[in-house]
């Protein structure tokens, strides 16, 4: 039996919608998770080619092409993620399971994942000194939400770690008529640096960003436990914990105490890591991504983001059988 056998569905696949053709061709120099970058005038095809491979969940991201303070190309009707589920929708109809991230950090100049007191440019604000308003990022988040419904998304996926933002989120769909659109919410996301290959490429201004005011600490599995109770409590379907790779206990300690799928994800610093030790043993290579994504399932995860899935696939493709 392999791997791929009644696992597949429950692997979600990253993909970054370019807005701006020059950015798209720059972040593709940095020879990072490129399979998951796409020029939004190429989705179609982009998309053709991940129908051909099976990869039916999809986690969309947006990189504008404008940004301004408080991230307003989010919630634009023709913002580049909105556009993408409408084509998506038109061409593919419902053959692909659509997960959206609601977040503000790629769309502003901050960098941070809620409106700040001042801009990172401004040499009034110092670097440590931002503060996040949590209750104008909350009333921002919902309108990124309720546009990415209207356009046709299956899932919101509030990633800014605001307080109440689930609740706000839950009941104003309810409000607004998108009681089927569900929600996976990125409940203990942890300040780490792992994200690093991703910030590099996709921010406004990459330097330094401290977001341990609002995201979850490394030491304290105490509070990434209430922030996923609190987030079921709140309304969420489907609970996260991210990154994985030094989080496995806590994805055990959280399948112990959650009943709904416990999603985690494997991010950008992940992916170098593994993709630079899996080349120390070019026979095995994907052995290396297997035995990753076989580890979060024994560790608990219901459900797999990941970027290596795309590469995954493809040797999967050309091998008859992969066996574990």
């Amino acid at each position: 039996m392999t791997f791929l056998e009644g696992i597949q569905e429950d692997l979600i696949f990253p993909i970054f919608v370019y807005e701006d053709e020059q950015a798209y061709k720059q972040s593709l120099d940095s020879g990072y998770m490129n399979n998951s970058k796409v020029f939004s005038k190429n989705l179609v095809n982009r998309f053709e080619e991940l129908a051909q491979l099976k990869i039916s969940n999809m986690l969309l991201f947006g990189i504008p092409k404008k940004r301004d303070r408080s991230g307003s190309e989010a919630f634009k009707k023709n913002g580049v993620i909105q556009i993408a589920i409408q084509t998506i929708r038109k061409n593919f109809d419902k053959k692909f399971n659509i997960l959206s991230d609601v977040c503000i950090c790629q769309y502003n100049t901050s960098g941070h994942c809620g409106v700040t007191n001042g801009s990172r440019e401004s040499d009034s604000q110092p670097k440590y000194g931002m503060r996040i308003d949590n209750d104008k990022t909350i009333n921002i988040l919902g309108k990124i939400s309720l546009s990415l419904c209207e356009s046709g998304t299956d899932f919101i996926a509030p990633s800014s770690m605001m307080d109440g933002q689930i609740l706000y989120l839950s009941n104003l769909l309810e409000k607004s008529g998108f009681k089927k659109v569900k929600i996976m919410s990125y409940s203990a996301k942890h300040n780490s640096c792992l994200y690093s290959p991703f910030r590099n490429y996709n921010y406004h201004s990459p330097n330094f960003i401290d977001k341990s005011s609002y995201q979850c600490n490394f030491n304290n599995p105490r509070e990434s436990m209430r922030e996923i109770l609190y987030d079921i409590k709140e309304g969420s379907d489907w609970v996260m914990i991210k990154p994985s790779f030094w989080y496995m206990d806590l994805v055990r300690l959280a399948k112990d105490l959650v009943d709904v799928p416990l999603v985690v994800q494997n991010v950008s610093g992940e992916y170098a890591l593994l993709k630079a030790g899996s080349k120390i043993d070019p026979i095995d290579q994907m052995e290396w991504t297997v035995q990753y994504l076989k580890s979060l399932r024994r560790a608990g995860a219901d459900k797999i983001i990941s970027y290596l899935i795309f590469d995954l696939l493809v040797d999967f493709e050309n091998e008859s059988t992969l066996s574990v």
